[in-house]
């Protein structure tokens, strides 16, 4: 397993399957989303690859603040390409490839390029069944989202760096 940036948009393409998969789709974000994220926060945009195949995607935006609760973010609302927190949008596994700690590694080299830029917090929202998952990487949880994103309750966590 390979941990990586992406690096072509053949790859964003491939990892943005794994999106549409992984998340309702009124919940996940456009392919427009994707490349422009890849655009905008390349060292962010980090696939997982297995037999050179994407198998898992981890992306984001960085921000300078800790209000999540912006219906537009998942769409490249709100960002700030010099800002001092990371917010966290996408961890996504192919169904296939779920269970074998993949989620995790591509977490970790978020937060890995978060510390060497310097940052100050990893934010993410997440849904109920997955506040455990990101506790045990670290993260302390904050608040019920005000969030309504796709109808769904959402949890805001944070990681401070």
């Amino acid at each position: 397993m390979l941990i990586r940036t992406a690096q072509s948009i053949a790859e964003v393409q491939e990892a943005y399957k794994i999106e549409e998969a992984s998340y309702p789709l009124e919940a996940a974000a456009s392919l427009n989303a994707f490349y422009e994220r890849f655009r905008l926060f390349h060292p962010y945009f980090i696939v997982a690859e297995q037999d050179h195949q994407i198998v898992g995607v981890a992306n984001g935006i960085r921000l300078n603040h800790e209000d999540l609760s912006d219906e537009g973010m998942k769409q490249m609302s709100g960002y700030d390409q010099d800002g001092r927190n990371f917010c966290l949008l996408t961890v996504a596994v192919d169904a296939d490839f779920r269970g074998h700690g993949i989620g995790y590694e591509l977490l970790n080299a978020v937060i890995q390029q978060a510390k060497q830029d310097n940052l100050e917090h990893v934010l993410l929202m997440c849904e109920e069944h997955l506040i455990h998952f990101y506790q045990r990487a670290g993260f302390v949880y904050v608040k019920p989202s005000a969030s309504g994103h796709a109808g769904i309750a959402w949890h805001e966590m944070k990681l401070i760096l």
